[in-house]
């Protein structure tokens, strides 16, 4: 991103495949038509390992079309892109079906090395070299794009895998649809544990649907596990931009806008690494501030494409609440000694939808995220602190029931923002076992008790060592039992209950067994006791 100070108004300009936006005497320029990748690629002194695209090889031994390209960005990646090469190789759709172009952006370690270990046996693996470093995945990623030469695209990160049967998964179903776009499962890998990211993409297997249609689809915006036609980023021109931070948010927005139709599948598709040993990913030194600032120019990208109505407040709503908005939702925030630099970001954020053609508010999904936000633009900072702080602060909340809904009962309002919904609660009532068979009854209160679907026993540590248990409802009241010949087909680990609901949301059941209060120095701690008695700790 270059920044010009110039004497300008407010105006949002696209010219020669650059957006601008003003603001005041600043103008950002967020280049999005992929221009640099080709005038790198257009420079005799580029070193390209197995250039598919060589005059040698179009001349006299012209590759054949592959099924998929598969995209790698690099920096610096010796300790992990062995294993990422040879989970490309090892896909069951066949080596020989894809082609693989990995884009080194000028690493000091030696990463260039292995990997010329690999074009050496492989000529469909093509390395490029470049001469400098560019610091953003944006640009090698574009270089990818400009080379490739299948029916279909995707992108794997230099320090994450691919599951074998992965692309095999995706080609078959977009061969299947014809859709222009696939995503399949994300696990995260860390050093003791698996989870799954963004599982709202991924929770259920859908055919030919609208990337508009499918709740909190814009949430998960990251290049995992997701495939593409080509011909749809050539056709549109869809680039990923110049920007360090967002890039991706940028350029799937731009690529769900203009997809006709969607699938998703269950099936697991990618890993990304998040182990001990990978700890100088990007995601882990990034700086929350610079991120969110980037995002504002997401905004500002997406509020200029003019959009239809609906479709802007979904790819909008992403940003504000669920970027913006959350962030203070952290302990990095509540701990921080820079809030004024946090709110100075949401204060630009705010003044982004001033413009907008409906309350930005109304949208959000979150009811203290809403309360927040209405507490900020009535300039109420200290409350709109506090409100956060409370939140990861107190482990106690009161919560009562209104009308069959919860809420958070805040105990330093008192006016409109004392009672603050929650979306949904369950709390576990009474549990017995008779002839090796646990009964659990469970009250449920919220807006969704009538879009239960099943009670969910899941692993903490792995993915997939789970089970669906089938319940009953009565009113508020659900019950479920769980028989020993059902967890015998799942492997021994701890585990958590969960209710899934609407399809992909996950609601945690709550068992109360301690309450705490702190005076003058004394801690008074009412427990459940191991014989199940009610009981009493002063200490």
């Amino acid at each position: 991103m270059n920044v010009y100070y110039l004497f300008e108004p407010i105006c949002l300009i696209k010219k020669n495949g650059l957006l601008s936006f003003t603001k005041g005497r600043v103008i950002f320029m967020i280049a999005t038509n992929g221009q640099k990748a080709r005038d790198l690629l257009a420079d005799q002194n580029l070193h390209i390992i197995n250039n598919p695209s060589s005059f040698f090889k179009s001349l006299f031994n012209k590759p054949k079309p592959k099924k998929v390209t598969v995209i790698t960005a690099v920096y610096n990646g010796e300790n992990f892109i062995r294993k990422t090469i040879e989970s490309v190789i090892s896909q069951t759709i066949g080596f020989d079906r894809i082609q693989y172009i990995i884009v080194d952006d000028c690493s000091t370690d030696s990463t260039r090395d292995i990997i010329q270990e690999y074009t050496s046996k492989y000529k469909n693996i093509s390395l490029v070299c470049l001469p400098y470093n560019i610091g953003s995945p944006g640009t090698p990623r574009n270089i990818g794009i400009e080379m490739a030469l299948s029916k279909y695209i995707t992108f794997l990160d230099a320090d994450d895998w691919l599951h074998n049967k992965g692309l095999e998964t995706l080609c078959e179903i977009l061969d299947e649809t014809n859709d222009d776009y696939v995503v399949g499962k994300t696990i995260k890998v860390e050093s003791d544990s698996q989870s799954v990211i963004g599982e709202y993409a991924s929770v259920m297997e859908r055919r030919k649907v609208s990337p508009f249609s499918i709740p909190h689809f814009f949430y998960h915006m990251g290049p995992t596990s997701r495939m593409m036609k080509l011909s749809l980023l050539k056709e549109h021109e869809i680039r990923f931009p110049e920007m360090r931070f967002a890039e991706d948010k940028l350029f799937f927005c731009d690529v769900f806008f203009h997809a006709t139709s969607v699938s998703t599948t269950t099936k697991p598709i990618y890993y990304v690494n998040r182990t001990a040993e990978n700890s100088n990913s990007l995601t882990r030194t990034v700086n929350v501030l610079e991120k969110r600032k980037s995002d504002i120019q997401v905004i500002e990208y997406i509020k200029s494409k003019n959009l239809p109505i609906e479709q802007e407040k979904v790819a909008l709503t992403r940003l504000y609440e669920y970027d913006i908005v959350k962030t203070f939702d952290s302990q990095l925030f509540v701990k921080s000694e820079r809030k004024e630099d946090f709110l100075n970001i949401l204060r630009q954020a705010v003044e982004t939808t001033h413009n907008l053609r409906y309350d930005f508010r109304s949208e959000f999904k979150t009811p203290i995220y809403r309360a927040a936000i209405d507490l900020f633009v009535e300039d109420r900072m200290e409350d709109f602190i506090k409100l956060f702080e409370w939140l990861k602060k107190d482990k106690n909340k009161k919560i009562i029931i209104k009308d069959n809904l919860p809420y958070y009962e805040v105990p330093f309002f008192n006016d409109k923002y004392q009672y603050i919904r929650i979306p949904m609660l369950a709390r576990a009532l009474d549990s017995h076992i008779i002839d090796h068979t646990y009964y659990q009854s469970v009250e449920v209160f919220g807006d969704d008790i009538a879009n239960i679907n099943y009670i969910l026993i899941r692993d903490r540590t792995r993915v997939g060592n789970e089970v669906k248990i089938d319940f009953e409802r009565t009113g508020n009241i659900l019950t479920f039992k769980v028989d020993i010949q059902t967890l015998s087909d799942i492997e021994n680990s701890l585990f958590t209950f969960f209710i899934r609901y609407n399809d992909y949301q996950l609601l945690n059941i709550k068992r109360i067994l301690k309450n705490q209060i702190s005076y003058s120095k004394r801690n008074y701690s009412f427990y459940t006791s191991v014989a199940n008695n009610l009981g009493l700790s002063i200490k």
